[in-house]
């Protein structure tokens, strides 16, 4: 009788002298923590309202009806504002209407810095734009600011701070990604009826539209996944755009590296098949080149080189004016070409890249800081999510992310999309999910690390003195 009350006086020390475990109720939480988000499934109105702003995002994009919202000021930021209003009512809510032992969880687990640390050189330079910008319109009249491009930019921040707090995490990304291949499906069939010219009416959605082919290909099974992956193979041939052309290559490359070389190395008719494409692929690439360059470039987009370089010199030029830290982005996002004829926003264009407008507007800093930011979160994800070969339906949703952010690279690398609203609502909303999926799982493993230490104090221990006197003394 003796000695088990003396074993669980030493267990119920250990535990409130544990690092991460500090009473015995808090050592239930993580016993019971994956019992209640399955409990909490279910989106609540708060997470349908945060998700409005994306489903409406994507509405802009493919705009069925022809409407044009995103270029309407009273509407352009409307998803921004659906999205915003229902992160502060998750934020607010989980503080308020939260369980004794959620709220217990929360202040042990859920540290409100870890977004910010992970994210930290995408915060100081999206936060280094909106104050460029907020400049340049108070102090130099400048209306055609870049503040749309910080502001989406610490919307990635948002989205991954509620992807961590919800219990339903799991379905709101599951919805973003329906709702994403429903549109894609559409555009998809709208640019293969409108082949009567070299325009593509959703040329520079390349990165939302190729890479779903990764959520089907790390799918089980084989009928669907199968023709949902070449369908989107077909859909990037559609967009008949160099951009399309690129990001198709490089959505194949990524497959190969998370999951077709290991296929390839276990399944023989994996294998089979696969050589079997890439002999056809290479005999329909060899033919049409030889046709492409019999039509001497009458069918394939030119990519308007003569405009391009054009822009890319004068942003060139502003670069060596001051290449350490640029504008600050006091400058302007758009000007008027005199060069050329454009019709579109009458001339007023950004440059033909949102990379050297970074290097223009911010110099090197700005240039480091964009990449500081995208190894950081890419080694992040890699480590929580992406390493291990996980087929979940989350990491398959990691993987669908990390690829679509990869993929945005390419496409803002060669084209001004930073400063459409909703396209760039839509591009920093899946860098953000992707980050709040790696610290879900980055609190998992602490969890799991925590179980483990608390299993360990439950074997029956002899009433030593001198270990007694060890947990009193352990490091808190």
């Amino acid at each position: 009788m003796n000695t088990n009350l003396m074993n669980t006086n030493l267990m119920n020390t250990n535990l409130m002298n544990t690092r991460l475990i500090r009473t015995p109720f808090q050592a239930q939480v993580w016993r019971t923590r994956k019992y209640v988000d399955e409990a909490r499934a279910r989106m609540s109105l708060a997470d349908y309202w945060f998700m409005l702003g994306f489903w409406l995002a994507l509405f802009y994009v493919a705009d069925p009806f022809s409407l044009r919202l995103e270029k309407i000021g009273l509407t352009k930021h409307l998803p921004l504002m659906i999205s915003l209003s229902g992160a502060i009512m998750i934020n607010i809510g989980t503080k308020i209407f939260v369980s004794d032992l959620s709220r217990l969880y929360d202040r042990y687990k859920r540290r409100y810095w870890e977004v910010l640390k992970a994210a930290l050189p995408l915060a100081l330079m999206g936060g280094w734009i909106v104050l460029g910008s907020l400049y340049a319109r108070k102090h130099e009249g400048i209306g055609n600011s870049f503040i749309t491009v910080g502001l989406y930019m610490l919307f990635a921040l948002v989205t991954a701070r509620v992807v961590m707090l919800s219990a339903a995490r799991e379905t709101m990304v599951k919805s973003f990604i329906y709702f994403a291949i429903l549109a894609s499906l559409f555009m998809t069939l709208k640019m293969a009826i409108m082949h009567d010219d070299h325009s593509s009416p959703y040329h520079e959605l390349e990165f939302l539209i190729i890479p779903l082919m990764v959520f089907f290909a790390l799918q089980p099974g084989k009928v669907w996944p199968t023709l949902m992956t070449l369908f989107f193979v077909i859909a990037g041939l559609l967009f008949r755009k160099n951009t399309g052309f690129i990001v198709l290559a490089l959505t194949l490359i990524y497959l190969w590296l998370a999951e077709w070389r290991f296929r390839f190395r276990e399944s023989v008719t994996f294998r089979f098949w696969t050589l079997f494409w890439m002999v056809i692929v290479i005999i329909a690439g060899l033919a049409l080149a030889g046709y492409l360059a019999y039509q001497r470039g009458e069918i394939m987009p030119s990519g308007n080189p003569g405009y391009r370089m054009h822009t890319y010199e004068q942003a060139w030029e502003r670069f060596l004016e001051s290449p350490f830290y640029g504008t600050s982005f006091t400058g302007a996002g758009t000007e008027k070409f005199t060069g050329f004829q454009i019709l579109v926003a009458r001339g007023n264009l950004p440059t033909h890249s949102d990379v050297l407008d970074f290097l223009a507007q911010g110099g090197v800093l700005a240039i480091f800081l964009w990449l500081w930011a995208y190894v950081r979160v890419g080694r992040f994800s890699y480590r929580h999510v992406l390493s291990k070969r996980r087929r979940d339906q989350m990491s398959i949703a990691g993987h669908t992310f990390a690829c679509m952010s990869l993929m945005s690279i390419a496409v803002y690398a060669f084209n001004p999309i930073l400063l459409q609203p909703a396209k760039s609502l839509l591009l920093w909303g899946i860098f953000g999910m992707l980050l709040g999926i790696g610290l879900h799982r980055q609190r998992q493993e602490l969890d799991g690390d925590a179980a483990s230490e608390a299993d360990r104090t439950d074997e029956p221990a002899a009433p030593r003195k001198n270990r007694l006197y060890r947990l009193k003394h352990s490091r808190t």
